[in-house]
């Protein structure tokens, strides 16, 4: 009787960790994929887009640049590009450089290039000392306009806008600065 018991024990026990183990395993399938979308620049950290994704209209804003000059959509050209910073985040500092030197054989020059540096006046100085002789920069605390009205989650983010319309955006810089400069190409001829 204690034998059929035991058996009977061993039994549950082994098909209990069955189960447990298809629910590892079902669980690592799903980071495997969360982590080939992050390195693929297309989503930030939790799994959302950190940016509008491509097809989507960039919603109505409203600021002023560090100078204290205006900025909307319109102003900023046809084919805007768009980063958003934040001076705490240590992939913002890695992507930066690419940013700016980017921006600065960019067709348009400063006023066809918006950076957006999330955080107080004190915090941003040297991030927007750096973007200032490449794009028009303006300075928000989070949750801000421009951060609304691109849907901004996380950073950096960056966004290629052509005609009002997302045409590349994303956590990583290189695709969106690739489908800058596709672009361009035919406009330079």
């Amino acid at each position: 009787m204690y034998q059929t018991a035991a058996l009977i024990l061993v039994g549950v026990l082994a098909l209990a960790n069955l189960l447990f183990t298809f629910g590892v395993v079902r669980r690592l399938r799903e980071h495997t994929a969360e982590l080939a979308d992050l390195r693929t620049g297309r989503l930030g950290v939790g799994g959302t887009d950190v940016a509008l994704p491509e097809g989507a209209t960039v919603g109505h804003f409203e600021a002023a640049d560090v100078a204290g000059r205006p900025v909307t959509l319109t102003e900023l050209g046809e084919r805007p590009l768009v980063g958003f910073f934040s001076p705490h985040c240590g992939p913002c500092k890695e992507r930066l450089p690419l940013f700016a030197e980017h921006a600065a054989t960019r067709p348009g020059g400063p006023a066809e290039v918006l950076a957006v540096v999330v955080g107080t006046p004190d915090d941003t100085a040297e991030v927007v000392e750096q973007l200032l002789p490449v794009a028009t920069v303006v300075v928000e605390a989070d949750q801000g306009p421009l951060q609304r009205a691109f849907g901004v989650s996380g950073f950096p983010a960056f966004v290629l806008v052509e005609g009002g319309v997302v045409g590349a955006s994303g956590f990583d810089f290189e695709p969106v600065a690739s489908r800058d400069a596709a672009a361009a190409v035919p406009a330079a001829s």
